[in-house]
């Protein structure tokens, strides 16, 4: 049969898994293979050699988990691998990925080279989803401030925007400040009121934004506004 081209392929077990020590002291695995897929490939047979532990007594951390991914191997007793791919193991039903092709030896004459094996997919097992409410309570501001505003939040994000009411509160004149930026207003609202929890900082940042500009949310402000909210921020005494 002819020798594939470079690619990836869908192979299965076609012998005993073996663990063996190789001259060099290394301990390795002798890995049968068949390939399933693709068609025009299906039925080549070959071996990989994995190298588990170097002769140094170094064990390959890489090769243990794509053994643990492929086979669900524990990581603990290597010779489990033989004892369970023998001819009516579970193992000689896993399919799993080689990539590899036809490699020139040296005396001459092409044989293939298997390069990698993998889990199907070429990755590793899914990862554990994160805890959502742990999550949330970390970055849940970050995440709904970048749904509402295109800024990117320094400190923390500043909370997204409420409905601006219909009847404006009584205002005070408009201050003079120089221009600033929401993240520097923001900024400043944290460094002036350490110690307050996130739902208290975002109730300060709301109310001062309806007492200064009525009738505007925080994403219509200008550079100048920013300014003035800032400044706001940075007074003694601040609005609870």
């Amino acid at each position: 049969m002819e020798i594939p081209n470079e690619g990836k392929f869908v192979c299965k077990l076609n012998g005993q898994l073996v663990i063996y020590e190789a001259s060099t002291g290394s301990l390795c695995g002798s890995v049968p293979c068949v390939v399933v897929a693709p068609p025009a490939n299906e039925g080549f047979t070959f071996k990989h050699t994995m190298v588990l532990v170097k002769a140094d007594g170094t064990i390959l951390t890489k090769t243990v988990d794509t053994l643990k991914a492929v086979f669900g191997w524990n990581g603990e007793d290597p010779f489990w691998l033989m004892e369970n791919s023998l001819d009516d193991g579970a193992l000689r039903s896993v399919e799993f990925e080689i990539v590899g092709g036809p490699e020139t030896g040296d005396k001459g004459g092409l044989y293939f080279k298997s390069q990698w094996l993998n889990p199907l997919g070429g990755g590793m097992k899914t990862p554990v989803a994160a805890n959502r409410e742990s999550v949330m309570a970390k970055y849940g501001g970050k995440f709904r401030a970048l749904a509402g505003s295109s800024a990117t939040a320094g400190k923390s994000a500043p909370p997204v925007a409420r409905p601006v009411p219909t009847t404006p509160p009584v205002t005070k004149p408009p201050m003079v400040a120089s221009p600033s930026t929401m993240e520097e207003a923001w900024a400043a609202l944290n460094e002036n009121n350490p110690g307050k929890d996130g739902a208290a900082i975002e109730k300060i940042w709301f109310d001062t934004i309806a007492k200064l500009f009525p009738n505007k949310s925080n994403t219509d402000l200008k550079l100048h506004e920013w300014g003035r909210l800032k400044a706001e921020f940075e007074k003694d005494e601040l609005p609870m």
